[in-house]
């Protein structure tokens, strides 16, 4: 019994998805860490109303970015199946196909930001008109960053992926905390977030220097229609994903008053830590599948044991911030002020728990291609924005009505996986999911 116990034990932490997913959680925690230092550290140093405009500002960069993130798959996915047959030339080829429209977008959005700045500022209550420049900026350089992020994906490159998220969070608290303490307050604090993603994306492109010495041959050329096929419907559901976790904090700040949009930034940023913790099982288990899928070689297992690791982190968080609201916000965010928000906390994991397995679920059905999932995932998505547009009396309304919809996405994602692949008995054990 002991020695079957140490050969799972042995097997469990020798597994892909396992050593991927220590090396990005390792960087990870370390990294979010100083995420956590720099939201903590602005939330001190700022008012409630500008620690407010921050937490909007983010979720709009994050939003306006999504087009770009939506890309990742489309990337992950055509130049993984060319890295698992080292076919460099192929990945080169891709990137140029990429590139060269992402760059034409990255002026556009820039240009975009810049002329209706006013616009834009008036809607989210931005006064500064600088800060929705800088936004702008930092969402064009995005769509050029997010190549290098997905080839590193597709390259399994988890190690290197690791030490660009330290490098950049690392520089954003320190940049962020320099330009703060200097009087730059929430300019300065974005400031840094712009500087902080320039380092990382150029040792991103150092670091691929194989790909680009590679030669492009005949055999190298890649169907740009193949790309768009996939790559529409796949963007789509990122897009409709980042929504589920970015619109709210967007509407809470156009339709509440700046403290109590304030406040729901800090209950966010509280209850976002689980997707923290959860958040790279998901891109460690996208490359590996879509390897595993171009080799015809049984994948369903790894999914299987994404979601147990996903779950129990997350059940136990959420679970605690039931038992101990006031003790988990005040741990985080010493002010008074956003204890008011602490009867959410607990309802807000779960939404966030939710979350978490949908995107697992979502990643899974784009690794083997099948793209119809942005269907349910734009509607969950459109759901959320309508219902909190129309119904927003309170924080309450705001977060139940996010759970309720992530609930019901969750539960056609579920059926759906039943539906097309017979898995009527849930999760395996862990014996079963660990031979593969």
């Amino acid at each position: 019994m002991k020695k079957k116990l140490l050969s799972l034990g042995n097997n469990f932490l020798k597994h892909e998805l396992v050593t991927g997913s220590i090396y990005i959680f390792a960087g990870s925690i370390i990294a979010n860490l100083f995420n956590f230092f720099f939201s903590i550290f602005m939330s001190r140093n700022l008012s409630v109303e500008g620690f407010g405009i921050l937490a909007s500002t983010f979720s709009l960069i994050s939003l306006m970015g999504i087009p770009a993130g939506s890309i990742i798959p489309t990337i992950v996915n055509f130049a993984g199946s060319h890295f698992a047959k080292d076919d460099y030339g192929s990945v080169k080829a891709l990137f140029f196909k990429i590139i060269k429209p992402l760059l034409l977008v990255s002026v556009l959005v820039f240009f975009s930001f810049f002329f209706f700045a006013g616009y834009i500022g008036d809607f989210f209550k931005i006064a500064d008109r600088s800060i929705v420049v800088i936004i702008g900026i930092s969402v064009a350089l995005a769509y050029i960053v997010i190549v290098s992020t997905g080839l590193l994906q597709a390259k399994l490159a988890f190690r290197y992926i690791s030490f660009l998220s330290l490098t950049g969070s690392i520089l954003k608290f320190a940049i962020g905390a320099g330009l703060v303490f200097l009087g730059f307050g929430v300019r300065g604090a974005i400031w840094a977030v712009f500087i902080a993603g320039i380092i990382p994306s150029i040792l991103g492109f150092i670091y691929l220097r194989s790909v680009f010495i590679s030669k492009i041959n005949k055999a190298s050329k890649i169907n740009f229609k193949s790309i768009i096929s996939y790559g529409f419907p796949s963007s789509l559901a990122v897009l409709g994903m980042t929504s589920l976790i970015s619109t709210d904090i967007l509407l809470v700040k156009h339709f509440f008053d700046p403290r109590q949009a304030g406040v729901y930034a800090g209950l966010s940023l509280v209850g976002k830590v689980i997707f923290f913790f959860t958040g790279s099982i998901g891109g460690v288990m996208f490359p590996l599948i879509v390897k595993k899928h171009a080799k015809n070689e049984n994948y369903n297992n790894i999914f299987k044991m994404a979601i147990a690791v996903v779950l129990i982190p997350s059940v136990f968080i959420s679970t605690f911030y039931f038992l101990y609201p006031d003790f988990s916000i005040n741990f985080f965010i010493k002010n008074e002020i956003y204890r008011s928000a602490s009867g959410l906390l607990g309802l807000f994991g779960v939404f966030i728990t939710i979350y978490s397995l949908i995107s697992l679920f979502v990643y899974y059905f784009l690794s083997i291609k099948k793209t119809n999932v942005y269907i349910p995932v734009l509607l969950a998505a459109l759901s959320q924005l309508l219902l909190i547009t129309f119904y927003h009396s309170s924080l309450f309304i705001v977060v139940i009505t996010s759970l309720l919809v992530s609930l019901i996405l969750l539960a056609t994602l579920v059926i759906y996986y039943i539906k097309t692949y017979g898995e009527h008995k849930g999760i395996n054990n862990v014996a079963g999911i660990l031979n593969i």
